[in-house]
């Protein structure tokens, strides 16, 4: 199963039932990954804005 197949699934059961839901069908580590790939995910962003800010500033 690919990383990608993995974040779908966990996407959708995440929207059906939640942070709970999703704890409960997948584990505690599901929730934990999904909770981080969106962290990481905002931290970039934020970097490559800032980065991009300071670039031009």
């Amino acid at each position: 199963m690919g990383m990608r197949t993995k974040l779908a699934e966990y996407k959708a059961v995440y929207k059906r039932a939640g942070w709970k839901g999703l704890a409960k069908e997948l584990g505690p580590a599901a929730a934990i990954g999904l909770f981080l790939f969106f962290l990481i995910k905002g931290l970039v962003w934020l970097a490559i804005l800032w980065g991009g800010y300071e670039a031009v500033a």
